[in-house]
């Protein structure tokens, strides 16, 4: 597929009516969803209030809001229905092949599930680099869990997450410079599937695992 004909598949994916429907930030499964992973991030990574995070793909808030509530953060999405349900006060149009800020503009810049959408994910990771004081935090669907790996068959618009291996995204960081501090697959938690009553059980799989429904490459720019 071409490249501009993937960016318009894309952007209608991410301006449909469907959008409405997702479950908000403070949706309990959604919870069970991100405040482990950033618990996690935390060992790896000191955030604090003085801490300046961008989150680039932010969509509707999942991680932003939760993000928000810990150090000073700002979301970036080129989707304004997305942008529109996102609670958190900053947050931009913009799009994440090209960020307009200036270069070491954050002390972490992070994405979540946002490059199996980008028609160059390559040019994504060095842009978050370029405006990284320090760390940048990469987290994708993993390819390797067979609900992801079904989904991704099923969904056009998800496709390109059957290239979401571990190996693949550690080789993304590092073409671009950077050093891998940590990668691992992690979780069992869907969070606009997962029905409520499943949280106990799914909270089991909330370790480091092959077919964990998330991989993480936490990096930082070599100095």
């Amino acid at each position: 597929m071409r490249v501009d004909s993937f960016s318009v598949l894309q952007q209608r994916y991410w301006q449909r009516a469907g959008l409405a429907r997702r479950r908000p930030p403070e949706h309990p499964v959604v919870a069970a969803y991100v405040t482990p992973k950033i618990e996690l991030i935390r060992r790896y990574i000191e955030i604090g209030r003085d801490t300046c995070l961008l989150d680039v793909g932010c969509g509707n808030g999942f991680f932003t809001h939760y993000f928000d509530k810990i150090c000073k953060t700002c979301g970036v999405d080129l989707s304004e229905q997305m942008l529109a349900m996102n609670p958190v006060g900053s947050k931009i149009r913009m799009s994440a092949d090209e960020l307009t800020f200036r270069d070491h503009s954050f002390d972490i810049v992070f994405c979540h599930d946002l490059l199996h959408h980008a028609a160059d994910p390559d040019r994504v990771v060095a842009e978050m680099k370029r405006v990284s004081k320090r760390y940048v935090v990469l987290l994708e669907s993993n390819r390797n869990n067979p609900f992801i790996f079904l989904f991704a068959c099923m969904v056009k618009e998800e496709r390109q997450c059957l290239k979401s291996s571990l190996s693949y995204l550690v080789r993304l960081a590092q073409q671009n410079g950077l050093r891998v501090i940590d990668a691992f697959s992690y979780g069992m938690v869907f969070p606009n599937k997962l029905p409520v009553f499943l949280i106990p059980l799914a909270r089991w799989f909330n370790v480091k695992q092959p077919l964990g429904e998330t991989n993480f490459v936490i990096a930082e720019k070599k100095f």
